[in-house]
């Protein structure tokens, strides 16, 4: 589902897991007054079917493939029976499905699951390599776990789980067995022990050496040159030298995304620029990061309790309980979309994805949903 999942985990055997970041980047469709490159699609479902639309709402590739995620670097992996392949802005399948899964592109290269030949191994179908755009393997299939790149490195996960990062060629650059994530301002997290209580969290340099020392309590990666960290349960912000950019005063925070940050005073949001200024005042139970110059909140009526988030497993979809409604801001804190939403997600290229239903969706796809613009009209609904 577009807006519930802009991570589609996949799961072989207990072990062997790979997150497929899901990029909506989404390719542009050619019309007379605008360039392809200006134009953005947004996948749909139809009757089990999924298309895609442009920003207005009309249908531009018809809905006919079993499963579609958006587009990137001018092409989508869609789904045909059980097999994974690719698209180009025409609707044309230039990569035949042939895949057990597949990711979207990033820095040239897209993360597939190739069948073994043989068949199904111990209950192993196949293992993770890398394509190009003409879906030649510029990494053969060869891991049992594999990530997108970022700054030029991917995660990966050997057979016998051994973990590193490769460059594009497939070659191993470093090996790393403590938990870390995926390089951003050539930066990568990493924490000492995982998620135990004593754990600590530093970060790797691109050749695999600890760039900042693992002193901090917990931490994000890095975004826009800064990283939110905490220490003795308090949160600021350092820099890509490790030195203190933004003092420890805040009870929580996230990271900067288009200049701006979302952090927490006495358990309400607001937002901060880069010299730790406050500059959309706190008053939010919960405040998303910017993107397309507007960020998601969730504000409390008059008449809302604050109570913990509850979830709950009804079946295949999991959903969330909580006080409060979603709405949209915009980069002077006005309110662009009102408070009235059970959940929103991020706005991309004009469009947010919204959930119709009753329920927060944690993991699954709700009865209705649809896209909502920056002026509050729906372009588009399930149904």
């Amino acid at each position: 589902m577009p807006g519930i999942m802009p991570a589609l985990v996949l799961v072989r055997n207990v072990m062997r897991l790979l997150i497929l970041i899901v990029v909506f980047s989404l390719t542009p469709f050619s019309y007379s007054v605008q360039t392809p490159s200006a134009l953005t699609f947004f996948p749909i479902e139809i009757k089990g079917k999924h298309g895609y639309i442009d920003s207005s709402g009309k249908i531009v590739i018809r809905p006919q493939f079993d499963d579609a995620w958006g587009f990137s670097e001018d092409l989508a992996a869609v789904r045909v029976s059980d097999k994974w392949g690719f698209i180009d802005k025409t609707g044309t399948i230039v990569i035949a499905p042939q895949f057990f899964e597949a990711s979207s592109f990033n820095e040239g290269l897209a993360v597939v699951g190739a069948f073994f030949k043989s068949g199904p191994i111990n209950s192993v179908v196949g293992n993770y390599g890398y394509i190009d755009h003409t879906g030649r393997f510029a990494i053969a299939p060869q891991f049992g776990v594999a990530f997108d790149f970022s700054n030029g490195l991917a995660r990966i996960q050997t057979e016998d789980y051994k973990n590193g990062y490769i460059d594009k060629s497939g070659k191993v650059v470093f090996w790393e067995q403590r938990l870390s994530e995926d390089f951003s301002d050539n930066l990568a997290l990493f924490t000492t022990h995982g998620n135990m209580p004593d754990s600590r969290t530093g970060y790797l340099d691109l050749t695999g050496h600890e760039a900042i020392a693992p002193t901090f309590d917990g931490g994000h990666p890095f975004s826009e040159g800064l990283a939110c960290v905490s220490q003795n349960n308090r949160f600021g912000f350092i820099d890509t030298k490790g030195n203190v950019a933004i003092p420890f005063r805040f009870d929580n925070c996230r990271s900067f995304s288009e200049g701006l940050a979302a952090v927490a005073i006495d358990d309400k949001w607001g937002y901060i620029d880069k010299t730790g200024k406050l500059v959309i005042e706190v008053r939010f139970a919960e405040a998303k990061e910017f993107s397309d110059g507007i960020a998601i909140v969730r504000a409390l009526s008059a008449s809302d309790k604050p109570r913990p988030k509850r979830q709950y497993k009804p079946g295949d979809i999991i959903t969330s309980v909580m006080s409060g409604k979603f709405g949209a801001i915009d980069r002077n804190g006005r309110t662009i979309l009102p408070m009235k939403f059970v959940q929103l997600g991020e706005f991309s290229d004009g469009l947010a994805w919204v959930n119709l239903g009753k329920d927060y969706i944690v993991h699954g796809n709700p009865d209705r949903w649809g896209y909502i613009n920056k002026a509050g009209k729906f372009v588009w609904t399930s149904r």
